[in-house]
């Protein structure tokens, strides 16, 4: 992932050398699109293995930058992004005759960041932090058809599912490249912490071991394009 933002940011940086400066004072909207990759576990439970959801994402921004006189450049963005951070897992793959099965997924965010950069011509270069909400999905089941040889699902198989809003908080660095007064375009790498979600996933094989508590946390790379007012 890493190396997909240094080429992507090598990408827009060549051929600006000669461009006038650029104004990054003013307002912005635009659109992005993301991938992410990150950890999920279930930490109320000793025996639950670390899941590795990823996915595609896909929303809008909206921001205000101002610019002083040392080429220092100040800004605010807020977010929206839909699609899915998921991992369908069976726990067959730690387990071997284990009839569980589950997907855990983050579907939806949105983020408000602060933004301090300098600007080199056409070029920002930026630091980035921030608060992210978070809407996590969980679904946990038991199918003894899903193994050869099991002890069953003891009292019933089942299937249940439960939703958490969670709020993190994030830190990234990216690069911005202004084409013209109006357009710009940019890459940007984060880190996006969810801590823990508590939810209830009613289990009838094991009634006391509802309560669940999920840590989350991924990595994006996020390309972005942007219209300035």
């Amino acid at each position: 992932m890493k190396a997909l933002v240094m080429s992507t940011a090598a990408l827009l940086l060549s051929g600006t050398a000669a461009a006038a400066p650029a104004n990054w004072e003013g307002s912005y909207m635009g659109v992005q699109a993301s991938h992410a990759e990150g950890k999920s576990q279930d930490r109320s439970n000793a025996n639950a293995s670390e899941k590795s959801p990823r996915g595609f994402t896909g929303g809008v921004q909206a921001g205000r930058t101002w610019q002083f006189d040392s080429n220092v450049v100040m800004g605010i963005e807020g977010s929206l992004a839909v699609g899915s951070i998921d991992r369908d897992w069976k726990d067959r793959e730690n387990h071997p005759h284990s009839p569980y099965y589950g997907k855990d997924a983050v579907t939806r965010s949105g983020s408000v960041n602060l933004m301090l950069g300098y600007a080199v011509g056409p070029v920002l270069p930026y630091l980035t932090t921030g608060v992210t909400v978070a809407r996590q999905e969980y679904t946990l089941g038991c199918d003894t058809s899903l193994v050869e040889k099991t002890n069953g699902c003891r009292v019933a198989e089942f299937e249940t599912g439960a939703r958490h809003v969670s709020t993190g908080v994030n830190v990234g660095a990216g690069v911005l490249v202004r084409f013209n007064e109006r357009l710009s375009a940019g890459v940007e790498y984060r880190y996006t912490n969810l801590g823990s979600s508590p939810v209830q996933l009613h289990d009838p094989n094991y009634p006391d071991a509802a309560r669940r508590s999920f840590h989350t946390d991924y990595s994006s790379v996020t390309l972005k394009m942007n219209y300035h007012f």
